[in-house]
């Protein structure tokens, strides 16, 4: 595709603040659209429903926000409109381990 895309926009910003976009369908690669931010993207790979990308500039060291919560670390920089994924994000999700949830109460007898 070249030149800007008139139709809508193939991406949901999920909460105001959030520092991603999802796609809500395919993208090919030089696809140009603008983002909520009203910067112009163009799309350097093709990608898929689901995959998220920065609204706006995210510096290595910044939590990532969707949906309103932080679910990742940016480990490099990120530029608006690029693809957020595990190349350049660390996780913030642990496992959680409670102590007597066997019990069902948290209790040790």
């Amino acid at each position: 595709m070249t030149g800007l895309d008139d139709d809508p926009p193939p991406y949901f910003l999920l909460l105001a603040g959030d520092s991603v976009v999802v796609l809500i369908r395919h993208v090919d690669a030089g696809a140009t659209f603008v983002g909520p931010e009203g910067s112009t993207w163009t799309m350097r790979e093709p990608l898929e429903t689901g995959s998220k990308l920065a609204t706006r500039a995210i510096t290595a060291g910044d939590q990532v926000i969707k949906l309103g919560m932080p679910i990742g670390t940016a480990t490099k920089a990120i530029a608006p409109g690029e693809l957020v994924h595990t190349h350049n994000l660390r996780s913030n999700f642990i496992a959680v381990e409670l102590e007597g949830a066997e019990h069902g109460n948290g209790s040790a007898d």
